[in-house]
């Protein structure tokens, strides 16, 4: 969920086999009052969110992966999310 959005113009992110998407926002996407990311790009036409790992570590988020699991966790050890 974008908790704030702001109109960008003439930006282009590319994709695999050579397509590009047009940015058409910058924003911030998270949980009030708990969360958030900061400099999260909204794309015309993407039909899923994309997160980059490097996004949370740079907002001090803890990332770790095993077999079936991926955690995101804050700083202070709490529990952000869980994706099986």
């Amino acid at each position: 969920m974008f908790l704030d959005l702001k109109p960008v113009e003439g930006r282009v992110v590319p994709f695999g086999g050579m397509g590009k998407g047009k940015i058409t926002s910058i924003g911030k996407v998270g949980i009030p009052s708990l969360a958030s990311i900061h400099n999260v790009l909204y794309v015309e036409g993407l039909r899923c969110n994309l997160l980059s790992i490097s996004q949370f570590c740079n907002n001090g988020y803890i990332v770790s992966f095993n077999k079936d699991t991926c955690i995101v966790k804050t700083k202070d050890d709490k529990s952000l999310f869980t994706y099986r």
